[in-house]
This record gives C-alpha cells, structure tokens and sequence, in this order.
C-alpha cells in the first residue's frame, strides 16, 4: 500500500464515496443474520451520505462567503479553511479507514462539528474583530490538525517513523493504558483517563503522538478566560488522535498478518464469536472452537483496517478510545464477520490518476 494520496477536488471526493458504498454493500452477503444485514447495509448507507451531506454543506457555506469576499473578507478565508477541514478528515475517514461502521461514526462527528462553526461564523458579527482572529485561529488549529493526522495515520512511510517507539513498549511490556496513564500524569491530570475533558484526552493522545516521532501536532488552541472548544470538533480530533495512538502502539506487533491469519482460519464460518482481553496488553491472536482471541490491542487494529466488523463496531471503539484502553464488557454477546474490505487509499490513488 502506497502513501495516502490528497484528494481535494469534490468529484474525486463524490466518486470515492460511491465506490466505497458500491464496494462495501455486496460484502452484506456474507452476514447471516437478518438484523445484523440490515444495521450493516444502513451503515454503508449512512457512511455514504453523511460523507456527502458534510461535502455539499462545506461547498455552500465557502459559496456563500465567498460571494460577499468584498465585504466580509475574512468570513471568506475561514470558510476556506472549514472547507480545507472538512476535505482533509473525508480523506481520513475513506482512506485511512476500512471499515464502514467506523468512518461513519468518525464522519458524524465531524458533520456535529462543522455545523457548530458554521453557526459561530455566520452569525459572528463582522464589526466585532476579536471574534474573527479568535475563530480563524480555531478553525486554523482544527485544519492543521486534520492535515497531521490525515498524512500521518496510515501512510507506510509516516508508520515507519514510531517502529522503534513501539518496539521498545513491546520490549518492555508496558500496555496502552499504561502508556496512555503515563503520558496523562506527565500533562498533571490528576483524574482517571476517562474521567477527563476531550481537550484532555486529546492533549494525552497527541502527547503519544509527538513522542513516538509520528507527527508534529499544533499547538492546542486556547481562548482566554471562556471554553474555546466545540464539544463535536474536540470529539472527532480526540477519536482521530487516539485511533493513530493506538496504530503507533502496535506498529511493531504485526497484528494485522495475525488477524488475517485468524480470520483465515475460521473461513469456513459466516460468522463467529470474538474473545477480547479486558486488559489493554498486546499478546497474542488465536483461534479456537469458533473464536478469535485477542487482544484489545487487536480488535483495534481489526477495526480499523476492516478484519473483524459488526454493527457495533464504531461505538465499541469510541468507548475503547474514550476510556484509554478499557474494553466494554458486552462484547461477548456480539457476532462478528469478514470480508476483504475495498481499500480506499488504492482507490484513492486510482481516481488521482484517472
């Protein structure tokens, strides 16, 4: 798999989206449950339009600022760069993700949170200055962001960079709630993980990142004296952190080849069960009387890259994301399936080409 290839112009984005959707809702045939069919062809559905509905509504509102540039010229540039925003985390989610339930989740979070700034913009008064260079450095803090994580999340070559990082937690036996509680304290947080603010945990998540190598974060963005945050912007930065968290955790276990090999195992079942660790530690990936085994470790990395997947599968991963590693503890009642899901970066790549 090559590096992630930007996609900018809105056919390229509109073409991507369809042929995800095409490629994900034939995949439905290996479900052989009803109930569990239906939520994974209404999530394919909905991955689709949501990606559609937050590119249409970011075209209109730099549309719409745009048209009075001559008079309200900085609304225009902050729309750009909502627009940069927006674009960038729809690469993310139908490049760097391959599994529909979780682009959809990570999607609707960022639709939350243009629909939070869009409001602040377009009723910001165009006298009050402040406002304008408070709201442009957010919306520039959000975009630079996106950029880092979008470039930098799956990419072989930005992978490479956290290799020996990871190696050396492998080495030495420290899990992801460790490293995560770690980085935590060192930041002065005195409240467990999942008892923090999203800035917080945004904070901890880009606190691994910087460390590992992997990217170089912004600074986070602060307003003075007020909460500066949007509750759905904090949101889909944070899941976005702590998904390439976790990728830089595991970039030296070779779980995927071990998943596949799993998943490869139990062929012949349209369906089987998942075991997942309640601890956060790597280990190992088995399989047995019908079941695969592993660690929360590995049903991340099987999520994201579209190995194992389930109605619930975004959801799961925002408790398992929000928590620092805690595994919800429902998870054995869930049925899981797989399928070679279509990779958007190849795709990606083909639409640039052609």
């Amino acid at each position: 798999m090559g590096d992630l290839y930007m996609l900018m112009e809105d056919e390229q984005l509109r073409r991507l989206a369809l042929l995800l959707r095409n490629q994900e809702e034939p995949l439905s045939r290996s479900i052989n449950s009803e109930p569990d069919r239906i939520k994974f062809l209404r999530e394919c559905n909905d991955a689709y339009d949501t990606v559609i509905t937050l590119l249409e509504n970011s075209i209109q509102l730099r549309n719409k600022h745009e048209a009075s540039r001559a008079e309200h010229g900085k609304k225009a540039d902050i729309a750009k760069d909502m627009q940069d925003y927006v674009k960038y985390g729809l690469n993310l989610g139908m490049q760097c993700i391959q599994n529909c339930g979780m682009r959809v989740t990570i999607v609707e979070k960022m639709k939350t949170h243009f629909d939070e700034l869009a409001t602040e913009l377009n009723t910001t008064d165009s006298r009050d200055m402040k406002d304008f260079a408070s709201l442009a450095e957010e919306v520039g803090f959000y975009k630079n962001s996106m950029w880092e994580y979008v470039t930098k999340l799956r990419s072989p070559s930005a992978r490479a960079q956290s290799k020996a990082y990871s190696d050396v937690l492998r080495l030495q036996g420290i899990d992801f709630g460790t490293l995560v509680t770690t980085h935590k304290n060192k930041l002065g947080y005195k409240d467990a993980f999942e008892f923090l603010e999203e800035d917080q945990k945004l904070e901890v998540y880009n606190s691994i990142i910087e460390e590992s190598g992997r990217a170089k974060m912004p600074v986070i963005f602060t307003r003075k004296d007020i909460p500066w945050y949007k509750p759905g912007g904090i949101a889909a930065l944070a899941m976005t952190a702590g998904i390439m968290a976790w990728d830089i955790f595991t970039a030296e276990h070779k779980l995927e080849s071990a998943l596949n090999s799993a998943v490869s195992a139990l062929s012949a079942a349209v369906s089987y069960a998942v075991k997942v660790s309640v601890t956060s530690a790597v280990g190992s990936v088995g399989v047995k009387a019908g079941t695969i085994v592993l660690s929360a470790a590995g049903f991340v990395v099987g999520a994201l890259v579209g190995i194992l997947f389930a109605a619930a599968t975004g959801a799961i991963l925002g408790v398992i994301l929000g928590t620092g590693g805690k595994v919800p503890q429902n998870l054995d009642d869930l049925k899981f399936y797989s399928a070679t899901m279509p990779n958007g970066m190849a795709l990606a790549n083909q639409i640039s080409h052609s």
